[in-house]
């Protein structure tokens, strides 16, 4: 089975086509000047192909003229159609696909394309075309997190193209590989692809992990039962220290055999009655119970600041009958003066004259007589206000008390809460370790001589074990490096066949780095340190030639057609053309040893190998001018030049 490509071709917004037909099994040449749309094929192939960004360049003449791109390929005789509209305003790849089948030839018209598949159905298609198998690979875990990848036409794709900037590019080998996550797809579905992973492998690594999975299952089930049959099994002594824990069975109890194990388990799982105390709403009850205390705390105080206002007006009012007492014992000694003949100015004792009047005997009997009034309202108001105190103290006294027992209802009711909160986690932790002893009773069986399950253990070992012999991760590698020795045998032939630089060493794939290395008498060489452009496009033509002739060789599902752009690029510049082969020119002869190189591997391998060579160079042999398909020279170019006088018209 091998897919190849019968052409490409593009449709103008007018719904003309232009098209470039290749011949299958062969080489084929499309050769022009610069600026002539020659890269643009092989970035169309690749578009086409399902690749998600847009990456057909071409400048304005390809976006303004062109309204399709489209590939035909061909699957043994099958032409399969796949088309896809130029890029959306902005650069952006369209989503839009047509898929057909049972193609003859080219469509006329682009009228009848529409989207009939999406890019991952596209590619879902081209991998069932290609004839790739269900299949994974599994990195080691050991060494990497990369998740398993799926070879697909998505990574097939990476051994059949090779852009100008990627062929003479020492770093890059395939196609894509300086892109994020490219190099380990191509690394990791090499072995696949090169036949070293069978097409059987993905099917026995399912088979291998659903009897894994099996076999734990049955080893658990036996290995419980067995338990409980014999010998008590971690997990029961497990949930039976728990049963203790929470309360289920008393802590004094223990199993001295499997079936008394058995029987304490099920009672401790059995249902039973789980009551505590209930109260309507405790934080409500709680909350009641606060607005008292405040209410009686508020109260408290007021008492408190009243008898504190009495007590300082009784003391203020004895302070005030002693001094008036003093002061009326005071005026009393004058009693013992004479009230007739009274006169101000003069000594009431030795009857001189005095320079300032004093008081008369009757103002001061007068003020005595005032002050006793006084004293009598004093002593009068007295009895009263000691009653009051004495009043108020006792209502304290007595709020006191119904402070004291508000205070310890609620010092009870946090208690009560508190010893509630603890049985109901209680009831809980004992609701969930019973429900675990019921799961473990009602899932573990125990081992009888007719149950099958040993047996059925020893089958699934054994099958497991077959499984493991058949993914042997060591053959897989081994096959691997089997594979790669034929690549880098045909390798090494055909960089002496190009006379390469360092092409007489053993050549090789370096798989993990993804380049060519020539292992020479002072140690291996990689790509990159081996000199001059000329050699790095040589070692990019030899180790895909190689690779191809493997991939043939072991009808293997990747497309049979290589496409190149400008490998002559490392001996000449594009805007040189090469006419006659010049004998004594040593660029010329390589470049001619070259592509008769490209011819003889096309016609000498065994499966149809189509190789397609887009450059500037034009050799003037009959060989190489009967590969040529297009020759763009003197005004023709991919884009026809009347495209664009249509699209000036309608501006």
């Amino acid at each position: 089975m091998t897919l190849q490509l019968r052409a490409i071709a593009l449709y103008s917004h007018s719904d003309e086509r232009r098209e470039v037909m290749f011949d299958l099994g062969c080489l084929n040449i499309v050769t022009g000047g610069p600026q002539t749309g020659k890269s643009s094929l092989l970035r169309i192939v690749d578009y086409c192909w399902g690749r998600s960004d847009f990456v057909v360049s071409g400048g304005g003449v390809i976006r303004d003229t062109v309204a399709w791109f489209s590939i035909l390929l061909d699957r043994d005789g099958e032409g399969i159609f796949i088309a896809r509209p130029n890029a959306e305003p902005g650069g952006r790849s369209s989503d839009e696909i047509y898929f057909q089948r049972n193609v003859a030839v080219l469509p006329d018209s682009s009228k009848g394309f529409h989207k009939n598949v999406t890019a991952d159905g596209l590619r879902d298609h081209l991998s069932i075309l290609l004839g790739i198998s269900e299949n994974v690979y599994e990195p080691d875990r050991r060494t990497t997190q990369r998740p398993a990848l799926e070879a697909s036409a998505s990574q097939a794709i990476f051994f059949c193209l090779q852009a100008q900037y990627e062929i003479a590019d020492p770093r890059l080998l395939f196609h894509r590989q300086g892109e994020d996550g490219i190099t380990a797809a191509i690394r990791d579905t090499l072995p696949y692809f090169v036949g070293a992973m069978g097409d059987d492998h993905y099917i026995n690594q399912k088979r291998y992990a659903d009897a894994r999975a099996r076999l734990r299952d049955r080893e658990r089930e036996f290995n419980d039962a067995q338990a409980l049959s014999s010998k008590a099994s971690v997990t029961a002594e497990s949930l039976l220290g728990e049963a203790k824990r929470v309360g289920l069975v008393p802590p004094d109890v223990f199993a001295d055999t499997p079936v008394q194990l058995r029987e304490i388990l099920a009672t401790a799982a059995a249902p039973r009655e789980r009551a505590y105390a209930k109260m309507d709403d405790p934080a409500a009850d709680l909350t009641d119970l606060e607005d008292r205390r405040q209410r009686l705390r508020e109260e408290l105080q007021n008492i408190r600041d009243e008898i504190g206002d009495l007590k300082r007006l009784e003391r203020e009012a004895s302070d005030y009958v002693a001094e008036a007492h003093e002061q009326q014992v005071r005026l009393s000694a004058i009693g013992l003066v004479s009230g007739e003949g009274d006169h101000p100015d003069r000594c009431p004792l030795c009857e001189s004259h005095l320079a300032t009047p004093v008081p008369s005997v009757t103002d001061i009997t007068r003020s005595l007589a005032g002050l006793g009034r006084q004293l009598n309202s004093v002593h009068r108001d007295n009895p009263r206000l000691q009653g009051r105190i004495a009043e108020l103290e006792a209502k304290r006294t007595d709020i006191e008390g119904l402070h004291r027992a508000v205070q310890s209802d609620i010092a009870a009711r946090i208690a009560d809460n508190e010893r509630l909160r603890i049985e109901q986690d209680q009831f809980t932790e004992q609701a969930r370790i019973a429900g675990r002893i019921g799961y473990y009773l009602e899932n573990v069986r125990t081992v009888t001589s007719n149950d099958g399950l040993k047996l059925e253990v020893a089958r699934l070992r054994a099958e497991v074990a077959a499984l493991e012999k058949k993914l042997d991760l060591d053959l897989l590698e081994e096959r691997l490096t089997t594979a790669l020795g034929f690549v880098g045998r045909d390798l090494t032939d055909i960089a002496g066949t190009l006379a390469l630089e360092h092409g007489n060493n053993p050549l090789r794939l370096d798989r993990r780095r993804l380049t060519v290395v020539a292992d020479t008498i002072k140690g291996p060489l990689m790509l990159p340190n081996i000199g001059s452009g000329a050699n790095w496009v040589g070692y990019h033509v030899a180790a895909h030639l190689a690779l191809h002739k493997l991939f043939r060789a072991r009808h293997r599902p990747v497309p049979a057609f290589l496409m190149l752009d400008q490998p002559s690029q490392a001996y000449y510049p594009p805007d040189r053309d090469v006419g006659e082969v010049d004998v004594h020119d040593e660029d010329q002869i390589a470049v001619t040893r070259l592509y008769q190189l490209l011819l003889d591997y096309c016609t000498t391998t065994e499966t149809p190998m189509q190789i397609i060579v887009v450059d500037h160079v034009e050799l003037l042999q009959d060989w190489f001018r009967g590969a040529m398909r297009q020759r763009w020279r003197d005004g023709i170019k991919l884009v026809p030049v009347s495209w664009l006088s249509q699209e000036v018209d309608e501006e």
